[in-house]
């Protein structure tokens, strides 16, 4: 499966310039908000506390009638372990700017999600935090091209995200237990 052209021209709006982790990120200049909302595997993570572990996950995203967004995440334990998820909600802080989220999957903690890259073609993203702590790689489907997800590290490290941490995270059978999977 190769994305690559296409994914190379994944950043209208991020400039490949170096930043320091304190300057402010840089994402999409355009998301169209029902074209992004569906399932997303994630093909990578900087894990935080809840993530360590699982196999499986994704994100599924709907979008609700009053403008805010339904916020699955799936999850497995093992792959002989049965499916789980949690239920979030998320909203845009300014509706004119799609590429900014607060995501609130436990409540009472609320986060900052930001669009960093998005392909043309709404295939493949890249998401993190403003304080650089969190980062993502989705994809619609449950692997995309190694290159594709060198370049979108690199574009992470550019904007100051220590993505020595990133593990991918397996999404089959086959894939678990290899090196650089959780």
């Amino acid at each position: 499966m190769s994305r690559f052209p296409a994914i190379l021209l994944l950043m209208a709006g991020v400039a490949a310039t170096g930043c320091a982790a304190d300057a402010p990120l840089k994402t999409v200049d355009h998301v169209d908000l029902p074209r992004y909302m569906g399932t997303w595997y994630v093909i990578g993570t900087i894990p935080n506390m809840f993530e360590r572990g699982k196999v499986a996950t994704a994100d599924e995203y709907r979008l609700r009638p009053d403008g805010t967004i339904d916020n699955w995440f799936h999850y497995r334990k093992g792959f002989d372990q049965p499916a789980k998820r949690w239920h979030g909600t998320a909203w845009l802080p300014d509706p004119r700017d799609a590429s900014r989220w607060k995501v609130q999957l436990l409540w009472p903690f609320r986060s900052d999600y930001s669009i960093l890259a998005l392909s043309d073609d709404y295939r493949v993203s890249m998401v993190g935090l403003p304080s650089r702590k969190l980062l993502w790689v989705l994809a619609k489907d449950p692997v995309i091209d190694d290159a594709v997800y060198r370049r979108l590290l690199e574009l992470a490290r550019e904007q100051g995200y220590p993505v020595h941490q990133m593990r991918k995270v397996p999404q089959r059978p086959e894939d678990d237990g290899k090196p650089g999977y959780l």
